[in-house]
């Protein structure tokens, strides 16, 4: 079934959401880093844990002593834990936004096409083309495959292939089986210096397609007007 104009563009408007969001996200990890060369994430995990210590606790403080050692050093969010974790949820959710260009998806007739690899590989192999030097597009394709990996094993979905798990029996005065589950972070897999370079010169790519097949679209519309 051939394709009208609306649906492809209606498939690519939510390319650039996607893509936009991953700006957003970009950017929001460059202003957690810049926080993070303050030096406070680290400072106050610090003084927390003194504190932990002073306090003969190893667990997380709560109530009153919480209350206390923010009213002496200030807020305790972001320590360095936290800054971790957020890195981390930023990361995952910039690799499923990106992969929405990949993975397939329901359309709507005559609103947005349906997201399939005879749709998309073709459109992404021109914007590739359009945005990047021989010797980026190479890098850029390996980041595709290593984004798909990630976010059909681990990022998206849990697959045995991400999890390395160990099973154990009881032990005296423990409450149920031993086990251990262990996993890369997505942290160590991207190279972010370079995703921050390309995916703004990939979004560009993209928005320069769409306004090609707008202009295309309204020419189409303004012939076929002239002729009634």
């Amino acid at each position: 079934m051939m394709l009208n104009e609306k649906e492809i563009l209606g498939r690519l408007y939510l390319w650039q959401v996607a893509l936009s969001r991953i700006n957003e996200l970009l950017e929001l990890r460059l202003r957690v880093d810049r926080f993070c060369s303050t030096g406070r994430p680290k400072d106050i995990t610090e003084l927390y844990d003194k504190e932990r210590e002073r306090l003969k606790t190893g667990l997380r403080l709560e109530g009153e002593a919480l209350d206390n050692f923010e009213d002496e050093h200030g807020s305790l969010f972001p320590d360095i834990h936290d800054v971790q974790l957020i890195d981390e949820l930023i990361t995952e959710e910039i690799i499923i936004k990106f992969c929405t260009i990949f993975n397939g998806g329901y359309g709507r007739v005559g609103e947005i096409a349906n997201n399939d690899k005879a749709f998309w590989n073709p459109i992404v192999d021109e914007l590739i083309e359009e945005a990047f030097s021989d010797d980026v597009k190479e890098n850029f394709y390996d980041f595709i495959e290593k984004a798909k990996s990630y976010r059909n094993q681990q990022g998206a979905h849990f697959d045995q292939l991400s999890f390395n798990m160990t099973h154990g029996d009881k032990l005296p005065n423990e409450d149920g089986l031993v086990y251990s589950v262990g996993w890369n972070s997505a942290l160590f897999i991207f190279n972010w210096d370079f995703l921050a370079e390309i995916i703004p010169r990939f979004n560009k790519s993209l928005n320069d397609y769409v306004k090609k097949l707008q202009k295309e679209s309204e020419r189409c519309k303004s012939g076929s007007g002239s002729n009634t």
